[in-house]
């Protein structure tokens, strides 16, 4: 009987070690993100470009005023935004523009849906219907062109 229990317990051990769901730990998804730039209406000048505002006065907060990643891409004078996708619909941020130099500051509110995707190993999550309801803008080549 103890020889039948140890078998049994060394095949169920087997089976469950030789699981494979083909999944590699080092398999993980993209991040959500999009991609803004951002012009003076005026001029069509990118506000990055002509000098209004550098990198280091971006801020990008949520309504209740916590961090969204980003990262600025030096060589586009554009911004990739990592917004959060925890809900579904109606979510919000805020990019806040601040040069204390020249006393110049804008506000761009942005309102986003989020998508997902449930794979073999992870879900994906995607950034849709991006909105900026109080600017106009338009989508170029995969960036969101916002004027200000």
């Amino acid at each position: 009987m103890k020889n039948i229990l140890i078998l049994f317990l060394s095949i169920l051990s087997f089976s469950i070690v030789s699981c494979n769901d083909n999944c590699d730990e080092g398999d993980k998804p993209t991040p959500a993100s999009f991609f803004v730039e951002i012009v003076d209406e005026t001029s069509g000048e990118n506000v990055f470009e002509n000098a209004t505002y550098t990198a280091q006065q971006i801020t990008i907060q949520d309504l209740d005023e916590v961090a969204v990643p980003f990262r600025f891409i030096e060589n586009s004078n554009s911004i990739q935004i990592f917004p959060s996708v925890e809900n579904a619909l109606g979510n919000s941020f805020l990019i806040k523009l601040n040069n204390e130099t020249t006393m110049q500051t804008d506000e761009i509110n942005v309102n986003y849906d989020v998508s997902s995707s449930a794979g073999e190993c992870f879900t994906t999550y995607k950034i849709e219907n991006i909105l900026f309801p109080n600017n106009t803008s338009e989508l170029v080549d995969a960036v969101y062109v916002i004027k200000i």
